[in-house]
């Protein structure tokens, strides 16, 4: 038999147009809008309906009966094996379930539907899906915006086929492996979460005295309150250069120590606005100066940058050189950026979407300022949702409360968060460890169970789309 090798009477390797030869294997069929009737008797099945292993149901398209006999359609059957042949992922595979009325699909999903005394559906779709076979795919894509592989190419590859009574027992061993690789990948989720949880319940603590209450019982402190009063005294004396911010109404804020007190951020820190230098003039960038861009503040410590400016993009731009212990904060980002916050260890420079806090080191620690940012993160998120493009700004960052607390307890609070989050860090690295082990361990178990060595390809690649 072509496109197969036999060894003691059994196939061990057949291509997949060879196993379906006394079968179906064949494109769905063109039909266009102009083909379609929402008040047809027939479902257009669609890309969007073929999952990975999971038939989704997901479109609503019909046609007549009379126009699919027309176009001279393929039915399905409950049982077809569905394949995509474009992404996303490209040659994903499911079983047709049946859709309670007659169904027809679209050219770019191929119908396969063995000869049961070759081979079964629950194996098949497997075999399809399987990481060896999906691999094998690669060689044959084409196209640059709309990837594909076609028809003649899919039935080029090879895979390892066992007896059809061992089949089924195949399929249900993987997907036997495919639970349990769930049920662990829902439990490292669940320790994921419960760490993150953790993170952020230690900041919330230390940054508002419930972490450090039996030390500061042992301890007799000053009060904080003491030392921003004589802050705000000496600003409005013209000691203090520093912009005008009212500080925070504690009334309507939580409770604090008493030897704590409330200020907004501007008060006991200056708070500058980093800027870009222009990406016109060549000189300006790759030179020595880390400079920091607002995607790389993600609740970090920043040792080394992506890009670099020169010192005359420095000097010939907006943007800022921060010391080392620099606090960012992100005040503009998609997703989780805005609000995010990192601390400097080494010199940078910003660009304008970042607003850098350096504390007066009299009054706060930088350390103590960082974990106040960690800690308040989706209060920050909160303070810049609005417009088309949410962002905080200078002034809203500015304006922030921030508890403070006595210098030494300071000291204290960020020795213990520090020594907790280093232990949630470990946490989070094993647990990360795991879930590679999980999804490693799974994808062995299907190379295996689907001949991880033994597909090849057959004959040469066709250009056919």
């Amino acid at each position: 038999m072509s496109g197969s090798v036999a060894v003691d009477g059994a196939e061990l390797e057949q291509t997949l147009a060879t196993l379906l030869e006394d079968g179906v294997f064949i494109d769905g069929d063109w039909v266009e809008s102009k083909d379609q009737d929402p008040n047809g008797e027939v479902r257009l099945i669609q890309l969007a309906d073929v999952g990975d292993g999971v038939f989704r149901n997901r479109s609503s398209r019909f046609l007549t009966v009379a126009k699919a006999k027309d176009l001279r359609c393929t039915f399905l059957q409950p049982g077809d094996v569905l394949v995509a042949r474009m992404p996303e992922p490209l040659g994903r595979a499911c079983i047709f379930p049946g859709v309670g009325q007659p169904a027809v699909t679209v050219v770019d999903v191929c119908i396969l539907r063995p000869n049961p005394e070759r081979a079964r559906p629950e194996w098949l779709v497997k075999a399809v899906n399987s990481p060896t076979f999906r691999s094998a795919m690669q060689e044959f894509v084409r196209g640059t915006t709309r990837q594909r592989i076609s028809r003649t190419n899919l039935g080029l590859l090879t895979l390892t086929v066992p007896l059809v009574e061992f089949q089924l027992s195949l399929a249900r061993l993987v997907d036997e492996v495919d639970f349990k690789r769930d049920t662990a990948a829902r439990h490292i989720g669940v320790a994921a979460h419960a760490v993150e949880r953790f993170r952020q319940a230690i900041l919330a603590a230390g940054c508002s005295g419930r972490l450090t209450s039996e030390w500061r019982e042992a301890h007799d402190l000053p009060s904080a309150r003491i030392t921003l009063d004589r802050l705000r005294a000496g600003r409005s004396t013209g000691a203090q250069r520093r912009t005008s911010v009212q500080p925070p109404d504690s009334d309507s804020l939580d409770a604090i120590p008493e030897t704590w007190g409330w200020a907004a951020i501007g008060e006991v820190a200056e708070i500058q606005i980093g800027g870009t230098p222009s990406r016109k003039t060549a000189a300006y960038w790759g030179g020595g100066v880390p400079w920091v861009s607002s995607g790389e503040v993600a609740n970090c410590r920043i040792s080394r940058t992506r890009e670099t400016i020169s010192r005359t993009g420095l000097v010939n731009s907006s943007a800022k050189m921060y010391p080392a212990g620099t606090v960012l904060i992100a005040m503009i980002g998609e997703g989780k950026t805005r609000g995010q916050s990192a601390i400097l260890d080494i010199e940078a420079s910003t660009n304008q979407n970042v607003a850098g806090i350096l504390p007066d080191a009299s009054v706060v620690m930088p350390e103590y300022v960082w974990c106040w940012a960690l800690a308040q993160y989706e209060i920050t998120r909160a303070v810049g949702r609005g417009g088309n493009q949410p962002a905080l700004n200078g002034q809203k960052v500015r304006e922030l409360a921030i508890p403070v607390p006595p210098l030494d307890e300071q000291h204290e609070i960020v020795r213990r968060v520090g020594r907790f989050l280093a232990a949630a860090d470990t946490l989070h690295v094993r647990i990360n460890t795991a879930g590679r082990k999980v999804d490693l361990s799974s994808q062995a178990v299907l190379a295996k169970a689907f001949g991880s060595g033994l597909l090849t390809l057959h004959g040469k690649a066709s250009d056919h789309a």
